[in-house]
């Protein structure tokens, strides 16, 4: 079934390219065929998962380098389950809003079923070469979206971010074969299952490089401050669809990455170093958001938010704590779901108007009243107003924050600083609502979105409200695997030199 998840779409993307290039509605029904069908299965794996069981469920393995120990082994829990799941509702949102590309609409829906793929894959891979090879798989249909299809300074743009997240990539290479290795000094059994991986005790001093290793990798895609110089290019010049996964799922691999790799391997590690990634994390938060309110391009500006939002969910893994995991779990959710929203609404208004400069945006409201009921309700979410969902998460990272072993003496500041960026997010979103909707202009002929554009916008509207109002059913789901990850024991205690070999 994990594997369906997974590869429908990387077939269909295949597929594809058989397809003629004129053939505008073979091109649409494969497309929407195979992202409809990854995320009807992905609705199927919620209703069947065993809430209360915080191991891997429906785990699906076979030999696929047997000579290297290398298995095609996938699963699911409660810290991955929502990923899957939000990654599979924007992929069929982004590929519905694929449509409006005028040029290579076939190449342009192949590589965003491609991207999909991977990034599913990375979410479900519980071998650690497997997850190194979707990891990758990620990269390469990013780069030619980008570089093909994106506007402004799309050369220099994609070329910083790859040559950003391939360093990130070679270093957790290096890690993932160290791991290997240390295992095999314990046990002198070769293995790439995370699931076994994880129960080796590492040497505290191995632990610090290794660890340093992985978080650089996955701090650069979240992207921590100050690792996040990429991204702005990258954001300006990214096409909507593609970045609606980048945003919405592909950033959320870094913090999956922590969850799944650093907090169990390393806990030493995590310990002496949670201090400075909370500082780091909390000062991306305000940094983002200081940024964001200087921006006029609209586009900008809501890439300079997700930097703050990012740092969130950052500061909540490594508070290290149920309460803040749980949150920032939650988080990652919401901020897929209002960010994306916020990217579409951007993309409506520049093709009625186009521009994205605030400066020359003024009075929508009147011409435009669904977007401007959709958008209020997005803001609102968006500078965590209570009562919908971006305040859950918010509330529970920043609980996690203030109760935090990780962090006292300074959880009172980090808190603090949470509070300020969202103060500043405040101010940011209503700059940007009110500057656009807001006023007296003379638009005529301006259209409303139409209705295929509100049903984009709809799903996300229903759950930000769902969520803001009843949160429980996506924290029962998560709670048992953090419980798990939390307090986890580590049997394989042997050292290479303890061994008796």
């Amino acid at each position: 079934m994990l594997s369906l998840i997974i590869f429908i779409p990387l077939v269909a993307a295949l597929g594809l390219l058989m397809v003629s290039r004129e053939n505008v509605a073979a091109i649409k029904i494969v497309g929407v065929g195979a992202a409809g069908a990854s995320f009807a299965l992905s609705l199927w794996l919620l209703f069947s998962f065993d809430t209360a069981n915080p191991d891997m469920q429906f785990v699906q393995m076979f030999h696929w380098v047997p000579a290297l120990h290398i298995n095609y082994l996938l699963g699911v829990d409660g810290i991955s389950l929502w990923m899957v799941m939000l990654t599979a509702f924007l992929g069929l949102i982004a590929i519905m809003f694929s449509f409006t590309q005028k040029e290579g609409l076939r190449n342009f829906v192949a590589l965003m079923l491609a991207l999909e793929a991977g990034t599913l894959g990375v979410f479900l891979a519980l071998d650690t070469i497997l997850f190194y090879v979707f990891w990758e798989l990620m990269l390469v249909p990013t780069y030619f979206l980008i570089g093909i299809w994106g506007e402004g300074r799309r050369v220099y743009a994609t070329m910083k971010f790859v040559i950003y997240t391939l360093v990130g990539s070679l270093l957790m290479l290096v890690a993932i074969l160290s791991l290997t290795m240390v295992h095999y000094g314990a046990t002198h059994e070769v293995t790439f299952d995370l699931r076994v991986l994880t129960l080796t005790h590492i040497d505290p001093s191995m632990q610090t490089w290794m660890f340093l290793f992985f978080f650089l990798a996955f701090a650069i895609k979240v992207p921590v401050f100050p690792l996040h110089s990429w991204l702005p290019h990258t954001y300006a010049a990214c096409p909507i669809p593609t970045l609606i996964l980048l945003t919405g799922a592909m950033s959320k691999t870094g913090a999956y990455g922590f969850l799944r790799f650093c907090l169990p391997l390393f806990p030493e590690a995590v310990e002496s170093f949670a201090m400075v990634i909370g500082l780091m994390a909390a000062a991306g938060m305000v940094y983002g958001a200081w940024i964001a309110i200087a921006q006029k391009d609209l586009k900008a500006l809501v890439a300079y938010a997700s930097i703050s939002h990012l740092g969130f969910i950052v500061i909540g893994i490594f508070a290290n704590n149920g309460t803040g995991i749980e949150g920032s779990l939650l988080q990652m959710v919401n901020h897929g779901i209002i960010a994306s929203a916020l990217f579409l609404i951007v993309a409506f208004i520049e093709v009625r108007m186009g521009t994205r400069n605030l400066d020359e945006l003024r009075g929508l409201s009147k011409a435009m009243p669904v977007l401007y009921g959709a958008f209020m309700l997005i803001m609102l979410a968006a500078l965590g107003l209570p009562g919908l969902n971006g305040f859950v998460g918010e509330f529970l990272i920043l609980m996690g924050v203030w109760t935090s072993s990780m962090f006292s003496g300074l959880s009172g500041i980090l808190v603090l600083m949470g509070g300020l960026s969202i103060v500043f997010a405040s101010i940011y979103m209503l700059y940007m609502f009110q500057g656009s909707m807001q006023g007296k202009s003379d638009n005529q002929g301006l259209t409303d979105i139409d209705r295929c554009e509100f049903k984009l916008l709809l799903p996300a509207c229903l759950l930000i409200i769902f969520i803001g109002l009843y949160p429980k059913p996506f924290i029962d789901r998560v709670t048992p695997s953090v419980d798990a990850l939390l307090h986890l024991e580590k049997t394989v205690n042997l050292h290479t030199e303890e061994s008796g070999h």
